[in-house]
C-alpha cells in the first residue's frame, strides 16, 4: 500500500500521534508518477588528484614527472591493475580495494580525463562555475545546474531535493525546495514538537507572507522526516560504515532513502583533497575513507540499487609534475566515478589525452571529456530529464554509453 504525503499529513493534522503499520510503504511521490532514480551527487572538494586515484603507473612520462609520489606497479603498495584505456594500463589506488570490488560487479564505472574547460585555477571560481554548469566561454548563469534540472522535472515532495549538511551548495542555488539535512534522526527545530506547534499556529493565521510560507515549508519538512522515522528500522549498522566523515554523510543519505520520504536528489560533500604537501600519506588516508564509505553505502542500499545513481565530481585535477614538497598543485583534468544499478560498469570511459610534453595543457593533464556530458547522460537516461538544453544550454548531448 502506498500513502501519499497529502493524506499522511492530513492524518497528522487530525491526530496527535501516528503509527505506520508494518509493510506499509510510505512514499511522498506524486500519485501516479513513475519512480525516478535517486541521484546522489558527491563533490570531492579541494581538487582530487585522479592521476593518483586511477594512475597510468607504467607510463614513462608519469614515472619521470612523479618520481617520489607515483603509484607503483609492483611491490607491497602497488596499485590495483584495473583496465586499459587507449592502450594505457591504469592502476587503481591501493587504498581503494572496495572500489575494485564494485567495479568487478559491473555496477561501477570510471570516466578519466574529465573536467571543466577553463584556464582558471581558483578553487572558489571553479567550484562555482562547475556547480552552475558553465565553462569559461559560456554565458553566466545565476542558478545551479541541479536547480535547473529539478525545476525542469518538478519536485515531488518536501524532501525531494536535499543537501546532506548544514547548507545548500551552489548547484542548488535558486532552488527554494532544497533543504539541508545533516542527520534525519535529529532534524527538528529548537524546542521540538512544542515549539513546532506554536510556530504552525502563528504562521497559519492572518495574511500570508514570504516568511510564513518559508516557516510552514520548514514545519512540513520536519513532519515528513518524523513520519518517515515512525516505525523505521535502521539497519545501517551492518553495512560497513566507518566513523569517518564521508561514511557519516552517506549513512545519513542512506537513512533518508530507506525512510521513503520522496528523495529525488541528494548532494554530499567530501573535502580535503587539496594536497600540496605530503600527498602520498594524505591521499591514501582520504581514499581509504572514500572507498569504504561508498562501498558501505552500496551495501546499505541493497533493496534500492536499481533506483540509485551516485556520481562524483571535483573542481579540477592536479599538475602533472609533482612539486618540491611531495605534493601536486592546481591543474586541469580529473576523473569521475559513477555507481548505480543501471550503470554499464566494469569499464573506464573517456579518451586518454597522453602525457608527453606536447600532449599536456600548459603542463596539465588535459581535459578530453566535459564533465557535463557525464551528468547529462545520467539526467536523461535515469532522471526523466527532457529539457537538457535548459540545464546545460551550451553542450551538445553526446552520451558515452555509461548508463543502460
Amino acid at each position: 500500500m502506498n500513502i501519499s504525503r497529502r493524506s499522511l499529513l492530513s492524518g497528522i493534522s487530525a491526530s496527535a500521534g501516528l503509527a505506520i503499520a508494518p509493510g506499509v510503504n510510505v512514499s511522498f511521490a506524486a500519485e501516479g508518477a513513475p519512480p525516478r532514480d535517486v541521484l546522489v551527487v558527491l563533490f570531492q572538494r579541494g581538487a582530487c588528484d585522479w592521476l593518483q586515484m586511477l594512475a597510468p603507473a607504467g607510463d614513462p612520462n608519469y614515472i619521470a614527472n612523479r618520481p617520489s609520489i607515483r603509484v607503483q606497479t609492483t611491490g607491497a603498495t602497488a596499485g590495483i591493475g584495473l583496465a586499459t584505456l587507449d592502450s594505457v594500463d591504469l592502476y587503481l589506488s591501493a587504498s581503494a580495494p572496495e572500489l575494485k570490488t564494485l567495479y568487478d560487479s559491473g555496477k561501477l564505472a570510471f570516466v578519466h580525463a574529465t573536467g571543466l574547460y577553463t584556464n582558471d585555477r581558483s578553487h572558489f571560481t571553479c567550484q562555482a562555475n562547475m556547480e552552475k554548469g558553465v565553462a569559461d566561454a559560456d554565458p553566466a548563469q545565476n542558478t545551479g545546474w541541479l536547480t535547473r534540472h529539478t525545476a525542469s522535472i518538478g519536485v515531488q515532495a518536501d524532501l525531494g531535493v536535499v543537501s546532506q549538511g548544514s547548507t545548500n551548495p551552489i548547484s542548488l542555488l535558486g532552488q527554494p525546495a532544497a533543504v539541508a539535512v545533516s542527520n534525519p534522526t535529529t532534524f527538528n527545530i529548537s524546542g521540538g514538537t512544542t515549539n513546532a506547534t506554536i510556530m504552525r499556529l502563528m504562521n497559519t493565521s492572518g495574511t500570508a507572507t514570504p516568511y510564513k510560507t518559508a516557516a510552514l515549508k520548514t514545519l512540513n519538512t520536519i513532519q515528513d522526516v518524523q513520519a518517515g522515522l515512525t516505525g523505521f528500522q535502521d539497519t545501517s549498522g551492518t553495512a560497513g560504515y566507518t566513523a569517518g566523515a564521508l561514511s557519516t554523510s552517506l549513512r545519513s543519505v542512506g537513512r533518508l532513502i530507506r525512510m521513503n520520504v520522496g528523495v529525488d536528489v541528494v548532494t554530499v560533500d567530501y573535502g580535503g583533497w587539496d594536497m600540496h604537501n605530503n600527498l602520498v600519506s594524505e591521499f591514501n588516508t582520504r581514499t581509504v575513507e572514500f572507498s569504504r564509505a561508498i562501498s558501505a553505502f552500496w551495501t546499505d542500499m541493497a533493496d534500492y540499487r536499481d533506483r540509485i545513481t551516485l556520481v562524483t565530481m571535483t573542481e579540477f585535477g592536479r599538475r602533472f609534475r609533482e612539486n618540491g614538497t611531495q605534493g601536486t598543485d592546481h591543474g586541469s583534468a580529473s576523473g569521475m566515478l559513477v555507481l548505480g544499478g543501471n550503470v554499464n560498469g566494469g569499464r573506464v570511459y573517456g579518451r586518454w589525452p597522453g602525457l608527453a610534453a606536447n600532449q599536456l595543457d600548459s603542463g596539465d593533464f588535459a581535459v578530453t571529456t566535459d564533465y557535463r556530458q557525464v551528468l547529462a547522460e545520467i539526467l536523461v537516461k535515469r532522471h526523466a530529464e527532457t529539457k537538457l538544453n535548459t540545464v546545460f544550454p551550451t553542450i551538445t548531448y553526446a552520451p558515452l554509453g555509461l548508463i543502460a
